[in-house]
């Protein structure tokens, strides 16, 4: 994927998440949209991304950016809870980003546009 088109992928992003225009969400949009593109490149068997689903990865990208910028390690009371006591009445929150990208299949990961996607899938021929 060439520069110029992540670039055209980011404002698409910007476009659907106002969080994503944040300058403190840039590494966030940065990392999503690098995995997000490895991943789609790996899944359809190429070196390019054809122009026309740029904005399919994109919703992509958006959906994977808004799961990250809300499992962002945060002190605040709406943290996820990791572990609580009953009679003891401790509670402590989890302060790890989750590790979605890597355990999620395709499908999961693209979110219906797995079909989008399809024809443009190129087959694996390995020759022995």
């Amino acid at each position: 994927m060439t520069d110029e088109q992540k670039a055209k992928i980011k404002e698409y992003v910007k476009k659907l998440n106002e969080a994503a225009s944040l300058p403190e969400n840039a590494e966030i949009l940065d990392f999503s949209t690098d995995e997000v593109a490895d991943r789609v490149l790996l899944y359809l068997n190429r070196e390019d991304l054809p122009v026309n689903i740029e904005r399919i990865v994109a919703r992509i990208i958006s959906g994977i950016f808004n799961q990250s910028v809300n499992a962002k390690p945060s002190t605040s009371a709406d943290s996820a809870i990791s572990s609580m006591s009953d009679n003891g009445q401790s509670i402590s929150f989890s302060n790890e980003v989750k590790n979605y990208l890597a355990t999620v299949d395709d499908n999961e990961l693209f979110a219906g546009s797995s079909k989008l996607l399809a024809p443009y899938r190129r087959i694996n021929v390995v020759a022995e």
